[in-house]
């Protein structure tokens, strides 16, 4: 999640003495090369589980190269040029970072559906202005556990990080250095000033990136005011060069392993679970900063681990390697036909050719040339080697873009184009004699959805999917507390959230979160023939059992305990006909006391039990039903070369384990309340298809469709029955 700088890169000055220039420091290089690495392995095999923390070995680089090379600018101009360092800035960075983006964008259109497509492209703009970092927080996209479609561009946010950075430091060098020279102060003194100022402000920005892990996690991960301190460790490290180049060359060897060992840990031991950046990034970001220090003012020795060749190489191409792996990873594990080994080693191939192409003809020639540079102070002439290099560069990506055209026009025929209507099935009496009831009705039409070889003409279409196929209850009505407003206001929308004839003789509640309100079609398509008024009392993440939970960005939901008493309580009240009861399966991962495993579904069987004796004796009936197991985002699995077997799913086996708890609680209450089984409204012997009939069954990856809620109608009725 990250990159290399950018730039003319050099042993760093020890103290006002100049070491010789001898090109890039080959301890950084190797470095460059295990932070790459490590974030491919954590993307392509989703191990080591600390592989993300690569970014953060890059940020210190960043921080380091870029402090250091601003400095020296100064100590031998007097002054730092803007329109020099950001010349340099974007020839580094932009034009690789467009060949990736058209490309990217290109193969999504050919290879997406066009509702996923246009999000690409809306990811593509924002990467393109350096804002994908608050796009993505702006959104709620959780790093760690991506729900949704996953961007192929995602890994565009920390280049924005670092870009954003450098709109700010080198002011802030220049502030500093500029009010020294006025002040009449000496180098030492200005640089010693310097250094405490960039101190003072990382540490500051390391205690606002404490607070805002534990307060807004999604956002602190993203966020460049929560990543600043990384960079500025790099940015002290580069201003204390004089006092580095001072170690005894006898501890630098020592210094650079403690640091190697720590980087490794971090990339084994961290995992997403953990609070991050802070502190945990800590680990990495010291441990870099040991690496960085150690080599600094003096030769790295005894380090091959870092300053091989082959090292040496991987960080030459790191930033290609960056930018090139994650569109790989999803692009083409959305169309091909491989898995496991196979893929991967495809995705490993490719990434690998595609960045040692990238580099040796467009990112290192165009680095070398004078693009953007005033006319007047231009080399007469490009060298031929760059302007050969940059030719071919420029045919290769022609031609890259184009392939992807013509690919997206030879896969219009795919599966989208030739979709079919699909007939509705035969009464399932007319197939089988035994199947007369909903359930077996509903198990034939789930039955005949495994069978389809082909997508059907999906209503709503897969570009209609997201949030907005979602309940009307919830995305219209508002019904659906804790996004908003305070505890009062998510009560006061709940009161009027009743639904139902005026007249109604009867009286229903449904209570939990956003899976219980993507019930509500089905619930009323069920109940209101019959008489009933439909009260909803729901809110965002907060289940019906009787726990503390924490929200999907990791920091505890501070609503709702309190929404849930008063909804159990008014339930009690109320005394209705009929209550139900829903929560999402994730609910028992997010608990706030942490506990997993067996701990987690004892105190999950000890929340059903609290709520069902709350309810006790207020109600003629009361139903918990189980959540829908969920499957694959339609968005994401669904592409133009797909078939339906590729996006059918299976139950997981912490809906099983979530199942049997739920049981568990109901049976301690030992009250007349029912735990109701849905896997055999959505599967058939463990698998379950994305759509029945032509409807699909997500909106996303749990919520069901209303139109496939309403078709559960029949089953709930049974259900509910007294």
């Amino acid at each position: 999640m990250t990159q290399k700088l950018a730039l003319n890169y050099a042993h760093n000055r020890g103290g006002a003495k100049a070491k010789k220039k001898t090109g890039l420091r080959p301890d950084i290089q190797g470095l460059r090369a295990v932070a790459v690495l490590a974030v491919i392995a954590d993307h392509t095999f989703a191990y080591p589980h600390g592989g993300f923390v690569g970014v953060d070995v890059f940020f210190v680089i960043s921080g380091f190269l870029i402090t250091g090379l601003l400095l020296r600018e100064h100590e031998r101009e007097g002054r730092i040029s803007f329109a020099d360092f950001y010349r340099k800035r974007a020839r580094r960075i932009l034009p690789l970072a467009v060949l990736v983006l058209v490309a990217t964008v290109a193969a999504s259109w050919a290879v997406f559906s066009s509702g996923r497509a246009m999000r690409v492209t809306e990811d593509g703009l924002w990467s393109l202005v350096f804002g994908t970092n608050w796009h993505l927080a702006l959104i709620g996209t959780d790093y760690m556990q991506a729900g949704a479609a996953v961007s192929p561009l995602q890994h565009f946010w920390s280049l924005a990080v670092e870009e954003q950075f450098y709109v700010v430091w080198p002011w802030l060098i220049v502030l500093v250095l500029g009010g020294a020279v006025r002040t009449g102060w000496s180098h030492g003194r200005s640089r010693l000033v310097l250094t405490l100022a960039m101190f003072a402000l990382t540490v500051a920005a390391f205690g606002f990136a404490m607070w805002e892990t534990a307060t807004s996690p999604t956002v602190a991960y993203f966020s460049t005011f929560s990543r600043a301190w990384e960079l500025g460790i790099g940015a002290v490290l580069a201003a204390s060069a004089g006092a580095l180049a001072r170690l005894p060359q006898v501890l630098r060897p020592v210094l650079a392993y403690l640091g190697l060992a720590g980087i490794v840990w971090s990339i084994f031991a961290i995992t997403p679970d953990m609070p991050f950046p802070a502190p945990w990034a800590a680990v990495p970001v010291l441990a870099t900063a040991l690496v960085i220090a150690a080599g600094t003012g003096g030769e790295a020795r005894f380090l091959a681990p870092l300053t091989n060749r082959v090292a040496r190489y991987v960080g030459d191409i790191s930033y290609s390697l960056y930018l090139w792996h994650f569109p790989i990873i999803i692009l083409f594990g959305a169309v091909l036909p491989l898995e496991g080994a196979g893929l991967f080693a495809f995705v490993l191939a490719a990434t690998g050719v595609m960045s040692a192409l990238s580099y040796h003809l467009l990112e290192d020639p165009m680095r070398k040339s004078s693009w953007l540079e005033p006319r007047k102070s231009r080399q007469p002439m490009e060298s031929e080697d760059v302007k050969t290099k940059l030719a071919t560069g420029g045919l290769v990506a022609l031609g890259l873009v184009t392939a992807l055209v013509v690919g997206s026009a030879l896969t219009t025929e795919a599966q989208y184009a030739n979709a079919k209507p699909v007939t509705a099935p035969l009464p399932a009496a007319a197939k089988t004699a035994e199947a007369v009831t909903p359930e077996t009705k509903l198990a034939a039409r789930i039955d005949a959805a495994l069978a389809e070889p082909e997508w059907p003409e999906l209503k709503p279409s897969v570009d209609d999917l997201g949030a907005k196929a979602k309940a009307p209850e919830w995305v219209a009505d508002g019904c659906l507390g804790g996004d908003s407003g305070s505890l009062e206001d998510d009560i006061a929308k709940a009161e009027t959230c009743v639904y139902g004839p005026a007249n109604a003789s009867k009286t229903a509640i449904i209570i939990g979160d956003s899976i219980a309100i993507s019930y509500v079609p089905g619930i009323r398509a069920a109940l209101e023939p019959q008489g009933y008024k439909v009260m909803v009392f729901t809110m965002q993440q907060c289940p019906a059992v009787t726990v503390s939970v924490m929200r999907g960005d990791k920091s505890e939901h501070p609503r709702c305990d309190p929404f849930r008493k008063w909804a159990l309580k008014k339930a009690a009240e109320l005394k209705p006909d009929l209550v139900i009861l829903s929560s999402s399966e994730d609910a028992g991962m997010r608990l706030v006391s942490g506990a997993t495993g067996a701990d987690a579904a004892a105190e999950w069987s000890a929340g059903t039990k609290a709520s069902l004796l709350a309810l006790a004796g207020a109600s003629g009936k009361t139903v918990i039903l189980d959540p829908p197991p969920g499957g694959k985002d339609l968005q994401d699995c669904a592409t133009r070369v797909s078939k339906p077997s590729d996006c059918v799913s299976t139950p997981s086996q912490r809906y099983v384990e979530l199942a049997e708890a739920t049981r568990q609680g109901v049976s301690q209450a030992a009250t007349k309340a029912t735990a109701v089984s849905t896997q055999g409204w959505f599967c058939s012997a463990g698998t379950c298809p994305s759509f029945v009939g032509t409807t699909p069954v997500y909106a996303d990856t749990g919520h069901m469709t209303p139109d496939y809620s309403r078709a559960l109608a029949e089953v709930m009725t049974e259900a509910f029955k007294p």
